[in-house]
């Protein structure tokens, strides 16, 4: 049983995570509503005025969610004219240094881009109505609040931590669940990526120029709790860029093909698969009609395309056998 101090935090805890819990609903219904709505905006031409990754002088490990691209457009709409940083619904996220970077070169100053405004309201716009990164974001968020809230609210009810017969916390099943949950969502990614690939070998194409084919360098810090040991970790990507045109809009692709985005842990390797592509060298670019700024150079190809289908088995089978342990200790007679 739980004394009455550790009952009582329980239940403070519980009461917290289900608060934060309808929050996200709320979030992701709203969301879910303004996504509909964004949908049949209409479509004006607008023109990049600044595009820039703000990162903060402390910046020390490429694997920081500490970078924010500043992206401003000008349109013209109901007569007037004006000027917004919104991309996507939800704001922009801190990310990463190097999917900053990628994001404001989607986006290069001076390129026309497709604005989509409200037209119940022409200041309110967004370059990607249908992106739902942030969604994905609040669903993963609002699920691993709920799983707390359910267990801290069972453990109150109980006033006591709950076991199963022979003694296996319940709370432990969480663990195998949010590794088959894993399983599942690489799955799905797996799958996507088979049919994008299968419809890029029909999707339109357009020329287009290649505008950079380099290596990034990412440096990651690794440390103890104590900081007193720290040592640097380099890694190399590929940092491919072809600009093209799909009617009067102007746009930026990265993908060679469907696949992940590949991670190299030598200079030389990205080098030798960087030189696949010059600058200034003409391609032919792929792109989807119903969203034409997803393109590859490469139809029907995705080297790293087995990567979710691999990332899968490893969780799957990671949680299927914690599974079977807790079941066999947790129930068996």
């Amino acid at each position: 049983m739980l004394d009455a101090q550790h009952l009582l935090w329980t239940q403070i805890a519980a009461g917290v995570c289900l608060l934060i819990f309808a929050g996200q609903l709320f979030n992701l219904f709203q969301m879910r509503s303004q996504m509909r709505a964004a949908a049949n905006w209409e479509m004006t031409e607008g023109v990049i005025t600044v595009s820039r990754v703000d990162q903060p002088p402390s910046h020390v490990s490429d694997d920081q969610d500490d970078a924010s691209p500043v992206i401003r457009y000008r349109y013209h709409a109901g007569g007037q004219d004006f000027e917004s940083d919104r991309i996507m619904l939800g704001g922009q996220p801190l990310t990463t240094r190097i999917l900053a970077l990628r994001q404001t070169a989607r986006y290069p100053v001076g390129a026309r881009v497709g604005v989509y405004v409200d037209p119940k309201d022409s200041s309110n716009a967004l370059l990607e109505p249908n992106q739902k990164k942030n969604f994905a974001g609040l669903i993963a968020f609002a699920v691993v609040f709920g799983t707390i809230a359910a267990v801290l609210t069972a453990h109150s009810l109980a006033g006591k931590v709950l076991y199963t017969g022979n003694g296996v916390p319940l709370f432990a099943f969480a663990l195998p669940a949010a590794a088959i949950l894993v399983a599942i969502l690489s799955l799905v990614s797996f799958v996507r990526g088979l049919q994008q690939a299968s419809a890029s070998a029909r999707w339109p194409t357009a020329a287009g120029t290649v505008t950079m084919s380099d290596v990034i360098e990412e440096e990651i810090e690794e440390a103890n709790n104590e900081r007193t040991s720290i040592r640097k970790i380099h890694r190399y990507q590929v940092d491919l860029r072809y600009a093209y045109q799909v009617g009067k809009r102007d746009f930026t692709g990265f993908a060679p093909n469907g696949g992940w985005t590949g991670v190299y842990g030598t200079r030389e390797a990205a080098e030798k698969a960087a030189a696949q592509y010059t600058n200034g060298q003409p391609v032919v670019v792929h792109y989807d009609p119903a969203q034409p700024g997803s393109a590859v150079l490469e139809p029907g190809r995705g080297k790293g395309s087995m990567a979710p289908l691999i990332f899968g088995l490893i969780f799957g089978s990671a949680g299927a056998g914690m599974l079977v342990v807790f079941l066999k200790f947790g129930f068996s007679g």
